[in-house]
């Protein structure tokens, strides 16, 4: 009994240690915020709440998980002990994925403020406007779908059970 609640102890604190001095696989660049927050530039006039941009500009923003900022920036992505040939490639993906996603998203900004500023301050017909809420759609689509290609390209470089964690870093807060 004596020798199951030592086990138990000990592999409790290994868990613990583990994630005390866990860290990301990359530190961030400090100016990547700012460079995202130029990129976004000043929020629409009916912004409710923060706008994250780019994410925001997805089809799907909220329900899909994003692997590449998790598996370099989580502050535990060091345990999915990756190595620097993964490292490697996560971060090609990221250098490819990246300015595409900004152009896309900043795109679909500016159309949207367009929509808004035609139907809400302008009073043009909504028939008017389905053109650009078509156009709208059709850019976020095509976002979303990168993004679907993403996942699956960052699931190929790991693991299985590389990419068990990295789910759980994206369901837990």
């Amino acid at each position: 009994m004596l020798n199951k609640i030592l086990k138990i102890g000990l592999g409790l604190g290994i868990v613990v240690a583990t994630v005390l001095i866990a860290k990301p696989n990359v530190e961030k660049l400090e100016d990547f915020k700012a460079r995202l927050a130029k990129a976004a530039d000043k929020p629409g006039m009916f912004l409710r709440g923060k706008e994250v941009f780019p994410k925001d500009y997805f089809l799907v923003p909220k329900n899909l998980p994003y692997m590449v900022g998790l598996s370099l920036y989580h502050p535990q992505s060091s345990t999915l002990n990756l190595n620097d040939n993964q490292i490697e490639k996560i971060q090609k993906i990221k250098k490819s994925t990246v300015p595409a996603v900004l152009k896309a998203a900043k795109e679909i900004k500016k159309l949207e403020l367009e929509l808004a500023k035609n139907i809400a301050i302008e009073d043009k017909e909504p028939k008017s406007q389905y053109e650009l809420v078509d156009k709208i759609a059709k850019l976020k689509a095509d976002l979303t779908k990168a993004h679907l290609r993403c996942i699956s390209d960052v699931k190929k470089i790991l693991t299985k059970e590389q990419f068990e964690k990295l789910l759980q870093y994206a369901t837990h807060k």
